[in-house]
């Protein structure tokens, strides 16, 4: 077979369908019939820019320099001297495009190319719709990867005031969790940063903005729908991994707060994760693996038989559709560095049971997922769990090792 397309469609601040429940999804459905779907899937990052810096890159926020969003403390934008799926694609022969939200650039509006993709940003809703359906229906002979990225559920930062309660939505379960006894910087959070707008919410207030975000997810999965409808009309289906996530998840009332913060919970770092490859390995399955949006370079690669300039820290995911009882990953890491006006950095190691939460400035956090899945109780000080937190310590630091963390 000759080698496939490849098309990644990604969302902006969408949680694991494990945390949000049944949603009307069709497409991702669609997607799902078709693929693979990854229930323990992870972002390295719970920030827009440094998640999108490992999605097009392969690599953690401090391998690449970009660690936080633009505009944050301690920010800096992609380097064109990076590697990226646009450039190293580009160099083996394929047509690249990028389309949507980039927020990698001090300019947004600025050309692509120097990272290896044609393309156009800031493009939201129908016209990105349009857009993508143009660029499929245009691509040439060659094989080509088309990255699309879709602005939302991110608008869950502007609730209407006249949003509707959805009937099938609920408090999170851990929604009552009481954050003054997490560590400071979440109390500041809310305090004196974003959270400050949902600080007088009330039940309704915390119902409407769930059902709100639940709204935009369905709104995602129509545009995701839009473009596999182009994709199936330019007669390429069959030849193309597709491929669908999101840069990272929200609270959306978890522990009772919102949006994305310097914390590192479940529901801002787990992810959704579809993958649909043409040899139709695992299709229709879920696998329970732990993987990482660094992943998704080294899945690309592995699939268009592309040898990548340098070693990456991801796997080929293929191997774990195609064998779900294959030698897997035991754990992920992720990373946290700052807020818009301060930084708090955190480095997270998370197995299939445990999570450890480093802080540089703050308590650290250690919990039990099987018995605690909804991250209540903080047993950091458990004598029981002492050898286990030191053998969790030690291995993030060998991580932060190997990744050149300036915070080693």
């Amino acid at each position: 077979m000759s080698r496939p397309n490849i098309l990644l469609v990604f969302s902006d601040q969408e949680q694991s369908p494990a945390l949000t429940g049944d949603l009307d999804l069709p497409h991702r459905e669609q997607l799902a019939a078709r693929g693979v779907t990854f229930t323990h899937a992870f972002c390295t990052t719970p920030q827009c820019t440094a998640s999108r810096a490992s999605i097009v890159t392969g690599r953690y926020p401090q391998e690449v320099g970009v660690v936080t969003n633009l505009g944050a403390v301690g920010s800096r934008p992609l380097s064109p001297n990076v590697p990226t799926i646009g450039s190293v694609f580009r160099d083996a022969g394929y047509e690249t495009g990028y389309l949507g939200k980039w927020h990698l650039s001090d300019d947004e509006r600025a050309p692509l190319d120097a990272f290896g993709f044609a393309g156009r940003t800031l493009l939201r809703g129908d016209d990105l719709e349009q857009a993508a359906a143009d660029w499929l229906s245009e691509t040439p002979d060659e094989p080509w990867l088309l990255v699309v990225s879709i602005v939302n559920p991110h608008d869950v930062y502007s609730m209407p005031e006249d949003q509707q309660i959805r009937p099938d939505v609920h408090l999170p379960a851990n929604f009552h969790d009481d954050v003054y006894a997490k560590p400071a910087c979440q109390q500041r959070f809310l305090d004196y940063d974003q959270g400050t707008r949902v600080r007088d919410f009330d039940e309704q207030d915390w119902l409407r903005y769930i059902s709100w975000y639940h709204d935009l997810i369905e709104k995602v999965d129509r545009h995701l729908g839009a473009v596999l409808d182009a994709l199936e009309a330019s007669g390429q289906a069959d030849e193309t991994l597709v491929a669908y996530t999101s840069d990272h998840g929200d609270m959306a009332g978890g522990h009772g707060l919102p949006y994305k913060g310097p914390f590192m919970y479940e529901e801002i770092l787990r992810v959704p994760l579809v993958v649909g490859w043409p040899d139709g390995a695992g299709a229709g399955e879920t696998r329970d693996g732990l993987a990482s949006l660094v992943d998704l370079a080294p899945t690309f690669a592995a699939a268009a038989e592309i040898e990548w300039p340098a070693r990456l820290p991801g796997r080929d995911l293929h191997d774990l559709a195609s064998d779900a009882a294959s030698l897997w990953r035991d754990r992920i890491f992720a990373q946290y560095h700052s807020k818009q006006r301060w930084s708090n950095p955190i480095r997270t190691i998370r197995t299939e049971r445990w999570k450890l939460n480093e802080y540089v400035e703050d308590r650290d956090e250690f919990y039990d997922l099987q018995e605690d899945p909804g991250e209540l109780r903080n047993e950091i000080h458990a004598a029981a769990h002492s050898d286990l937190i030191g053998e969790l310590r030690a291995g993030l630091h060998r991580w932060q090792e190997d990744t050149l963390d300036p915070l080693l």
